[in-house]
């Protein structure tokens, strides 16, 4: 294991700075806790891949289970575009589709989420591989709800909401 990290290492530090097309994110929340915050629905890693000069293909992943409790599975493909760009900071805005999937086992409901994001990202660049980002954005949800205890009565249900999302959150990013 320590030989594939130094191999990783290595491959990553002779690489050009103007060749990194690779970036992976996580939620800074995920590192430092007790400096950063976000809320339970916040993706805790993500991959961009540049495809063009100014566009990048990403795709977040999250991941929680409570014994028990709670087990949630999110996926969020997406794609950005940069707009403008100084030696420090660059800006992009784009739009993810959020697709999770949620299984409560304590109220014995299942929720299926799908959220339509369109975004801005501000990235402050603090070297050639390293940069701390924010994407504070809107969103519209379709959320479904299946009942699945075994009572007379259904709860199931449907609900469309939307709002201003992912304000403070904070993600580190390593390019390569």
């Amino acid at each position: 294991m320590n030989k594939v990290c130094i191999y990783i290492l290595l491959c990553t530090t002779f690489l050009n700075a103007q060749n990194q097309k690779n970036q992976i994110y996580l939620n800074a929340d995920d590192i430092i806790p007790a400096l950063f915050s976000s809320n339970a629905s916040a993706y805790n890693l993500g991959y961009r891949r540049q495809i063009k000069e100014n566009k990048h293909l990403r795709i977040g992943l999250k991941y929680f289970q409570e014994t028990e409790n709670e087990f949630a599975l999110g996926v969020k493909p997406g794609l950005d575009v940069a707009f403008n760009t100084s030696k420090k900071w660059i800006f992009y805005y784009g739009v993810d589709l959020a697709l999770n999937y949620t299984d409560n086992l304590q109220s014995e409901r299942t929720y299926y989420e799908a959220t339509l994001i369109p975004f801005f990202r501000a990235e402050y660049v603090i070297s050639d591989r390293f940069s701390i980002s924010t994407e504070p954005g809107l969103f519209l949800k379709l959320l479904t709800i299946k009942d699945n205890d075994n009572s007379p009565i259904d709860n199931s249900n449907s609900i469309v909401s939307s709002g201003i999302g992912d304000l403070g959150i904070i993600n580190i990013n390593f390019s390569f």
